[in-house]
């Protein structure tokens, strides 16, 4: 499991543009990975199935966008509350989608589920984000570093945006973790060296023994 990402399941047509506007907002402001897959173009139906498996047993919870009673999305909702427990999955329902009648928003072994619902013309997904966000276990060690450390504003912002090159990965060179940072940021790799120690002894990331080209970053558990 890696500690800092979250899965996120979602009907694509109408939500896909919705959520990722809502997921980008997100990742400017928290050390967060929401992780939605997509189908992408010739991706065989197999190897999406693993590939949405795999996302589920890495992350650490899940957000479920339930509204049109997409029949994936209720499956995936299903098995991540049955390995992790019902605290680590939420359920979204948009209260103005068109459910085909006679249709349940989710499979009716699931119907009693609790969802947090919203509206696309009003804040309260956009606010339930933010409190799950800050409430998440990462989160919660990130801030308590950054307020013992007195990282405010620019920096918190800049130390968001070293964990992000960690998305998607299990881990990376840290000669390849610097010189993209470099290349990104244009700070001199002493900057990011004293960063990456501090984060590193926080218990946020952890730098595997090695020199730069043999050592490996990866988000701490």
């Amino acid at each position: 499991m890696i500690a800092n990402r979250v899965f996120v399941g979602y009907p694509w047509n109408p939500y896909k543009n919705m959520w990722e506007t809502r997921i980008a907002d997100l990742h400017k402001r928290y050390p967060l990975h929401f992780l939605a897959i997509g189908r992408e173009t010739g991706l065989p139906a197999k190897q999406l199935l693993t590939n949405i498996m795999n996302a589920l047993d890495s992350s650490s919870m899940a957000l479920f966008d339930a509204s049109t009673g997409n029949a994936n999305v209720s499956l995936e909702y299903g098995y991540f509350r049955a390995q992790r427990g019902e605290d680590s999955a939420l359920l979204f329902r948009d209260e103005d989608a068109k459910v085909p009648a006679g249709q349940s928003p989710i499979i009716s072994d699931l119907a009693g589920a609790v969802a947090n619902h919203y509206k696309l013309t009003d804040n309260r997904l956009k606010a339930a984000l933010e409190a799950f966000s800050e409430r998440h276990a990462y989160v919660r060690r990130f801030v308590k570093f950054c307020r013992q450390r007195r990282y405010r504003g620019g920096t918190r912002k800049f130390l968001v945006r070293m964990i992000r090159h960690l998305d998607g990965r299990d881990s990376v060179l840290r000669r390849e973790f610097l010189d993209d940072l470099v290349h990104e940021t244009r700070k001199s790799e002493a900057y990011l060296e004293k960063f990456l120690r501090e984060l590193h002894e926080a218990g946020l990331v952890t730098v595997t023994r090695g020199n730069k080209h043999s050592s490996r970053v990866h988000i701490s558990e």
